[in-house]
């Protein structure tokens, strides 16, 4: 690091030792200080660390993050994180910088909290600026340290992790997680590990312009909802699917969850369809298969297939990928193969719809899914992860197979496991042309509330008068085809 490039850091040094000084009259604490700072210079790639000059370059995208006297560590201002919104998490982005792969980059910073709410992450990303997520890291596959509760006390914290394969730059993410909430500090952030020369790539031009737009976005994805007090006039009563995610045996067992969700619907009487994950049917307890069996034989539930391990995996380039995005069209034959054998093996009976799981950075599904479902004559039904594509719309024309695409804004959940009734109202009373909605959600992530919120958007759809279908069942009813007689064979 260049003396000139230095000169902003050697500012934000001197401001907050002469705070020092002045608070604790003694010059030779300050001088002490002064001498570790200078010694770390070097390495620290972050020239507004300390937010004495407020969040410039730092890339604001939310309105939950601020730079405040208040959560100063040292000197005159800290960065204060107060989230309150159970459903949207804060998000500070410092600039990307060029690393190699190999590199072991560290992170130090000092921070406080009052809840478990709030972590720091490096963000390593490759030449499309894309994440570069390390498989060997459970979760997101980014090195984080979660800041602990901690009062009025300041903790000092480290991250460090060698960048993986692929990776190009690096970057800082402050980031709080949508279902929880509380205040933090943070202050003092010395990052190392990037070389001499490593420049930031976005010049304070940039960075603003970028905190513009992210900030925007923010305020616009948590303006206040307005459920409409009369909802517009409809031809004829939507048809629901639901779309419940991520049945497998957990210890053999069906999870408590699933048997409340099924309870409460078979009491209104609704149907569903249920995905199911397979890489775990061969440790089924019996009473496993016999609550799957008993379900299905109901005629109020129909299992469909949710892929082989769900799991997203990494490929050459570094990106991370969902299940069925990426493979080949042989290796994505072989999860459809081995996972109507395992249900028809454990549970008797084969697949008849596929919806395909979620995570990673390049989509759910691609051209390599369809002709790999082509070839499975059960199958006879998408629960298509997106609106309608050219993709689903070739799919569509073929004629082998009915696509039941989404409409995004009319969901179970606002994010992953959370209902939001509001939401789902207003994006319901914005789409009353539409015929059906394939609703999406995740049971085993309903506790308390999110139950309860749940139930409302159930309570609301009775109220509509809403015909609730399971895919095959609805899908088949479109020519008229008796549901269960429906096949390709």
């Amino acid at each position: 690091m260049g003396l000139i490039r230095s000169l902003p850091l050697l500012e934000e040094i001197s401001n907050k030792c002469t705070m020092r000084a002045r608070n604790r009259t003694t010059v030779l604490t300050c001088l002490c200080l002064w001498g570790m700072s200078v010694l770390s210079l070097a390495g620290n790639g972050l020239s507004n660390g300390g937010f004495e000059q407020g969040l410039d370059l730092w890339i604001l995208g939310d309105q939950m993050s601020a730079a405040s006297s208040a959560a100063a560590r040292d000197g005159e201002k800290g960065l204060r994180v107060v989230d309150q919104d159970e459903k949207h998490g804060s998000s500070l982005f410092s600039r990307s910088f060029p690393v190699e792969p190999g590199a072991t980059v560290t992170l130090t910073f000092e921070g406080r909290a009052d809840s478990k709410f709030l972590a720091v992450y490096l963000w390593p990303m490759n030449g499309d600026g894309r994440a570069v997520r390390d498989p060997s890291i459970r979760g997101d596959g980014l090195a984080k340290v979660v800041l602990s509760p901690s009062g009025e006390g300041w903790r000092s914290y480290t991250v460090e992790h060698t960048m993986p394969p692929a990776t190009e730059s690096v970057k800082v993410w402050v980031h709080s997680w949508s279902g929880a909430t509380g205040t933090a500090d943070l202050d003092n952030f010395v990052l190392s590990g990037l070389g001499e020369s490593a420049e930031p790539y976005e010049s304070p031009e940039d960075v603003q312009k970028a905190s513009e737009k992210a900030v925007a976005r923010f305020a616009e994805k948590t303006e206040a909802l307005v459920v409409p007090a009369e909802l517009p006039a409809r031809e004829n009563p939507p048809v629901i699917i639901l779309k419940l995610d991520d049945l497998r045996p957990v210890n053999g067992e069906v999870h408590p969850s699933w048997k409340r969700v099924t309870e409460y619907l078979q009491s209104k009487e609704i149907p569903c369809g249920i995905g199911i994950i397979c890489d775990r049917l061969e440790e089924a307890s019996p009473d496993f298969v016999e609550w799957t069996r008993a379900q299905r034989a109901s005629g109020e539930v129909e299992f469909w297939f949710h892929g082989l391990d769900h799991l997203v995996w990494t490929d050459e380039t570094g990106a991370r990928r969902s299940e069925f995005s990426g493979r080949t069209p042989a290796e994505q034959q072989e999860r459809f193969e081995r996972s109507q054998k395992l249900a028809e093996d454990v549970l008797g009976f084969p697949f008849q719809t596929f919806g395909p799981g979620g995570g990673g950075s390049t989509g759910h599904q691609d051209a390599a899914t369809a002709q790999a479902m082509s070839h499975d004559s059960d199958l006879v039904v998408w629960l298509y992860p997106r609106p309608i594509d050219t993709m689903g719309k070739e799919i569509v024309e073929e004629g082998q197979i009915i696509v039941l695409d989404r409409v995004w804004e009319v969901n179970l959940e606002g994010r992953v496991g959370q209902p939001d009734y509001e939401r789902f109202v207003s994006g319901y009373a914005a789409n009353p042309d539409r015929e059906y909605f394939v609703l999406q959600g995740h049971p085993t992530h309903w506790g308390g509330a999110r139950f309860e919120e749940f139930s409302r958007i159930i309570d609301f759809l009775v109220e509509q008068d809403a015909v609730f279908l399971t895919p095959v069942a609805y899908a088949t009813s479109l020519d008229g085809e008796p549901a269960q007689q429906v096949s390709r064979k």
